[in-house]
């Protein structure tokens, strides 16, 4: 992984999460036209080799980073990939159980059954450590959390499948589990699937896909542990029936997976509902600003903010109707990257202190994804009238096309024509002293 961190530094960044039992490092590389660079792109995760005697995983996190490094430049998939996201590769989560060909890290844990179980209900939570979690554990919860992964896949063998939430279920039973986002999650299990050479052609599996609950339950795993403590959707992949592959099988086994390995970070991270990348969710910056846009009801906006004076990012949390699961946009940038499957939505930002806005989203099924806007104000739809009297500072009445005027109260300019706005705010009901003092 050094040698590829020097001959591919351009797109690539090498570093440790932590160490194993051991002492062993935990390797990951991220891959991004932009490595180790704050910005408002989505980030996606793939971790290999969380059982010793499951090394496929790590062989094709490997030859993955490889293909890019050589394709970016010439292959689309390759170059959106690079450009667009920031994709990390954890190859080996047990390196102490890699040396040792066994399931378990050097303590003998089984690290996916490690994690705080989101179905038990102690003192600690449902998750929080509770004090007897292993290194390598501890290290890849720190992780989820310090990085805002839009979603996951762990890479394991011994079936051929994707798996997804919940695997636990509160009453102990092996059935069906639901999580809030059952319908994204069993999408893109699809997407994995369909784009796999056999794995979606399972006599197994329906769809070369399954419930984990339904499948066999599991208490503690990362997987679920994801989704509740870091708003990640995680699969887990069973990428080849029997362990330890002959090595000529290897480049067959890379060559079986490489779309869908392509394929699953970009509908993950795209083919819900996210922000435009030039309108993340932000500020109103004043009362006034887009106070002018509420004259009768919004159906007329008197102006808007121009494009150098953006107001502050805002970590808005993001609800889904129907969906019961909130995620958050970016506290820095106000960018948000929310997986969903093909329907119609209604979609909502929400901040204490804000006015809510909701939006009605129709995401298709080719994995593009819908995009949106939000402009959040700590104004009501009365700000106008409220706020009519800062006009006067505005200086006289001007006939024509709108043109630019300095807001009082913050760096803004509007494209305001106040002659159209005093008809407009008296068929609003506004009081006719305001309007005439403007």
């Amino acid at each position: 992984m050094r040698g590829y961190a020097h001959r591919c530094g351009a797109i690539s960044r090498l570093f440790s999460i932590g160490e194993s039992v051991e002492g062993r490092p935990l390797w990951a590389l991220e891959i991004s036209s932009r490595p180790g660079v704050e910005e408002a792109k989505p980030s996606f995760k793939y971790v290999a080799n969380m059982h010793g005697d499951e090394p496929s995983g790590r062989q094709l996190l490997l030859a993955l980073a490889e293909w890019l490094c050589a394709n970016h430049a010439a292959d689309e998939r390759a170059k959106r990939t690079v450009e667009d996201l920031h994709l990390f590769i954890l190859p080996s989560m047990n390196p102490d159980g890699f040396e040792r060909r066994q399931r378990a890290n050097a303590h003998l844990v089984d690290l996916n059954r490690d994690f705080p179980d989101p179905f038990e209900r102690g003192e600690a939570g449902i998750v929080e450590p509770g004090g007897r979690e292993q290194p390598e554990t501890l290290a890849l919860m720190q992780w989820i959390r310090s990085r805002h992964f839009v979603a996951s896949a762990s890479l394991h063998e011994g079936a051929l499948v994707a798996n997804y939430p919940w695997d636990g279920t509160a009453d102990r039973g092996t059935h069906y589990s639901r999580a809030p986002d059952d319908a994204a999650f069993l999408h893109l299990a699809h997407v994995y699937a369909d784009a796999h050479a056999t794995m979606h052609a399972s006599p197994e599996f329906k769809g070369g896909v399954t419930n984990g609950a339904h499948w066999y339950p599991l208490w503690g795993g990362m997987q679920d542990w994801n989704y509740i403590a870091g708003d990640c959707l995680e699969l887990t992949l069973e990428l080849a029936p029997h362990k330890w592959p002959p090595q000529q099988e290897l480049p067959g086994l890379f060559e079986d997976n490489l779309p869908a390995m392509l394929a699953l970070p970009l509908v993950s991270c795209f083919g819900g509902v996210r922000c435009r990348p030039d309108h993340p969710i932000i500020s109103a910056p004043c009362a006034f600003c887009v106070g002018a846009r509420w004259v009768q009801g919004g159906a007329h906006a008197l102006g808007e903010a121009g494009a150098a004076g953006k107001g502050r990012p805002l970590g808005a949390v993001i609800h889904v109707e129907g969906i019961d699961k909130t995620m958050s946009a970016s506290s820095t940038f106000g960018d948000f990257y929310r997986p969903l499957a093909p329907g119609t939505y209604n979609v909502t930002a929400a901040l204490a202190g804000y006015a809510n806005e909701t939006v009605t989203v129709i995401i298709p099924g080719d994995g593009s994804g819908e995009t949106v806007e939000f402009f959040m104000s700590r104004a009501g739809p009365n700000a106008a009238a409220v706020n009519w009297g800062l006009a006067r500072k505005f200086g006289p009445l001007r006939e024509g096309p709108p043109g630019p005027v300095r807001c009082p109260r913050c760096p803004h300019n509007l494209n305001l024509n106040l002659s159209s706005a005093l008809p407009l705010a008296m068929k609003a009901g506004y009081p006719a002293s305001r309007t005439h003092r403007a």
